[in-house]
Order: structure tokens, then C-alpha cells, then sequence
């Protein structure tokens, strides 16, 4: 039996090419190796369908199809950017601000903050981090990405501005200023499942990674310790104990995109016989509704659930996409998107890390972490056809690095549209 793809073999080259432009301007700009290694996958987010997805780097199939080489996949076992890995669903990162985006639905579902709240960045906070109801605790500083602050920020400002100050203290709490701990670990987590992190997606490829939320009984069992206010500030911004795959980025995103109607990734779009007869056609399946569905789960005073659940409010989600319209007008990618003829709409993330690569630099002091790109976008943004997800190992800030590769791929996918219709590609 034949197997058909919804992959899109233009647009897959397409993707493929702008993640290779894109690395090798900055090689070339930096005069020295800055990352080898990036992901683009892209989608329609209101059937699933995966039109690109693109890991780099990979290695030759045809190398490999009759028999393998010792030589050639000892070379490919033994490189530091693992290409045996399909890094697009089984490489697992810290997703670094575009995880600010459960959150941000989070925060005006649980009436933490009102949309039109205003909190104070000032460019750094102290908090006394505590491991324990009565610990006297230690001062500990964080930063923005600012160094003077954003002044006052609103909601729809945090996002613009993927403002840190602003998403700890509504995620966290802090002082007066946001009373008790936000938005908290445990419903922090919750918001983040029902938008897909956490779980596999279940797309038709073996060894997809499944990421991970963390939560304080996580932490006991795997660290040994307990959970810090920290550990919650840092989680917010999608950096500390969180992973996630880029397939699961991709995912939320559509999520919010298509109103909270989050439908499953899939690759198939036919199977035919040896007569070229269709035995199997495959129907976009809805995962579930957030809108409509009960899966966020209610506490009580003790952080215990009460075993009654809720959905989302449609406001909130609406409220969130006009953030993450106002990222590129406005925003922190709005010089990448300046001049794009579709509506669109995105979020930013800069995820600083630290593995085997880096420690073999030297580079996991304090201070001195190295961080990864990432930029989620969609468009037309009134009515999303294709959701795009670009990841760049190394890649430092995800304006810089990743946009750009969103964008060259929504240009290739509207290009490709209207040539398809006849129409002249203005792009």
C-alpha cells in the first residue's frame, strides 16, 4: 500500500531552505559556528495537517536503504547534533518565553489579574525565595530581558513585550502587588497540559518525546528537594526543570489560534491499494475544545483538587491572540515582520540551556548560559491557515533567529497559494 503525506514537498523545501539561510547568515556574520542544528514545522492548525517538517541536521536515506555503512553511521552516532534524533518531536528543550502564552490564559481565567492591571517592571525584582511554608528564606534577584523595565505593563503589553517581570509576578505573586502566588505551579501546569505540553501529540512517528511540566511532588521524587518560589518564577518563563518538543509548541499555538479547538497532528492524508484505490482517508480529528471541555482542574485553599474541573473562558484565548497580534506590530519581532502583506501573529522565546555541548565550553557558569531561538506564529490572523514553529539550537534570541524563518516560510506557503490559483505570487 501507498502511503500519501499532507507534507507539502515545495513548502517543505521551501522551510527547509530558510532554516539553511538563516543559520548560514549568522555563521557567516559571526565569523565563527553558532549553531548547526534548527527545526521548522509548520501546520494547519484547524485540521492538523502537518505541511512541513523540517530537522536539521539529517543524514543521506539512500545511504542507509540496502545496507549501513559502519563507517557512515558511527559518524552520524558520534556528532554532538544528534541527525539520527527527529529533533522536531523528540528533542526536548526548554521553550523559553513562548511558554509565557498558557500562562497568559491562565492569569484572566483565574481572575488573577483583570486584562487592564497594571504591574511594575522596573527591569529587576527580589524575592525572597523559600523552600518551606516557614522558611526565613534568602534574597534572590531576577531580571527582565530590559535592563531598565518596561515601566508599566499591562496584559496585552506583557506579550507584546514578553515582558519577564511582568509574567513572574502575575505567575508567582508578588508582595502586594499580586497577592498570594498568582497564578501558581500547579494551575500554571494544568493551563499548560490542556494546551498540549506535556503529553505526546500522538502523531504517526515512533519516538516522540512527551516533554515535562514540572510540579513540587515531581521535584521530590526526581530531585529530592523540595519546591522553591524560584523554581516558579523560573518555570513561568519556560525556563528552569520545563521541556518541551517543538511539535508540542506547535501545537499549542494552533490551539490558541483556532479558538481553543485544538485538533491532532497528523501526516497521513490517504492510504491507496496497488490499484491506486483509496482504502484509507484520513478526517482531521478534534482533540478536544478547551472552550467547552472541563480539564482545568479547581483547588482548594491547599492546593488540593477538588475533583470538579473547568474550561476556559473564550475571552481569555481572544485576549491572548491580540497580544500575540501586537508581538509583530509592535512588539519583539515586529522589525522581522515589518512590511508582511498577511495579517499575522507570534510570540518570541529565548531559552537559555545548558548541556553536554556547552559544559564542553565552559559555558554553564552563572551568567554565562548560552540560550536557544524560538518564534510560534500564524496567519492570516482573522482566520489562521498555517501555524508555523521555528527552533534554532544556539540561536541566542528568538527575534533575531527564529522570526525570520517563520516568515520566509509563510511567504513561501502564500506564494505557493497563489500560484496554485492562477494568481501572481507577490511575495
Amino acid at each position: 500500500r501507498n502511503i500519501y503525506l499532507t507534507i507539502d514537498t515545495r513548502l517543505q523545501a521551501a522551510a527547509r531552505e530558510a532554516l539553511m539561510a538563516e543559520l548560514d547568515y549568522w555563521n557567516n556574520r559571526l565569523g565563527k559556528i553558532i549553531s548547526l542544528q534548527g527545526v521548522v514545522i509548520a501546520m494547519n492548525p484547524k485540521t492538523g495537517e502537518i505541511l512541513a517538517m523540517v530537522s536539521y541536521p539529517s543524514y543521506e536515506n539512500n545511504r542507509l536503504a540496502r545496507f549501513i555503512p559502519a563507517y557512515y553511521y558511527n559518524q552520524l552516532y558520534e556528532d554532538p547534533y544528534k541527525p539520527l534524533l527527529n529533533h522536531a518531536i523528540s528533542g526536548e528543550y526548554p521553550p523559553g518565553s513562548v511558554f509565557k502564552l498558557p500562562t497568559a490564559v491562565g492569569v484572566l481565567n483565574e481572575r488573577v489579574v483583570t486584562p487592564d492591571y497594571i504591574v511594575e517592571d522596573p527591569g529587576e525584582i527580589t524575592v525572597t525565595e523559600r523552600f518551606y511554608e516557614n522558611d526565613p528564606g534568602r534574597p534572590r534577584r531576577y531580571v527582565c530581558h530590559k535592563e531598565d523595565g518596561h515601566g508599566q505593563v499591562n496584559f496585552l503589553k506583557g506579550i507584546q513585550e514578553s515582558c519577564n517581570v511582568y509574567f513572574m509576578k502575575v505567575g508567582g505573586g508578588y508582595e502586594t502587588e499580586v497577592s498570594g502566588d498568582g497564578l501558581g505551579i500547579w494551575l500554571m501546569g494544568d493551563y499548560a497540559k490542556a494546551l498540549g505540553y506535556g503529553e505526546i501529540t500522538g502523531i504517526e512517528l515512533p519516538g516522540e518525546a512527551a516533554g515535562l511540566i514540572p510540579d513540587p511532588t515531581w521535584k521530590r521524587l526526581n530531585i529530592g528537594e523540595n519546591w522553591s518560589t524560584g523554581d516558579t518564577y523560573i518555570s513561568v518563563q519556560g525556563q528552569g526543570f520545563v521541556l518541551a518538543t517543538p511539535l508540542q509548541m506547535l501545537v499549542s499555538v494552533a490551539t490558541i489560534s483556532n479558538d481553543g479547538v485544538m485538533m491532532k497532528p497528523t501526516l497521513i492524508k490517504e492510504i491507496r491499494d496497488a490499484d491506486g484505490q483509496v482504502v484509507f482517508e484520513n478526517a482531521p480529528e478534534q482533540v478536544r475544545d478547551l472552550t467547552k471541555d472541563e480539564v482545568i482542574n479547581i483547588y482548594d485553599e491547599n492546593n488540593i483538587p477538588t475533583g470538579e474541573k473547568k474550561a476556559i473562558e473564550p475571552w481569555t484565548i481572544e485576549l491572548t491572540q491580540q497580544g500575540m497580534r501586537l508581538v509583530v506590530t509592535q512588539g519583539t519581532a515586529s522589525v522581522q515582520f515589518e512590511g508582511f502583506p498577511v495579517p499575522a501573529a507570534g510570540k518570541t522565546g529565548t531559552a537559555e540551556y545548558c548541556d553536554d555541548i556547552a559544559r564542553q565550553n565552559n559555558l554553564c557558569d552563572f551568567g554565562k548560559w548560552p540560550a536557544h531561538a524560538w518564534f510560534a506564529g500564524y496567519a492570516p490572523f482573522d482566520d489562521p491557515e498555517i501555524v508555523v514553529v521555528a527552533f534554532v539550537y544556539n540561536g541566542k534570541e528568538g527575534s533575531t533567529f527564529a522570526a525570520p524563518i517563520v516568515r520566509r516560510t509563510m511567504e513561501a506557503y502564500f506564494c505557493l497559494k497563489n500560484i496554485d490559483a492562477g494568481e501572481a505570487c507577490d511575495f
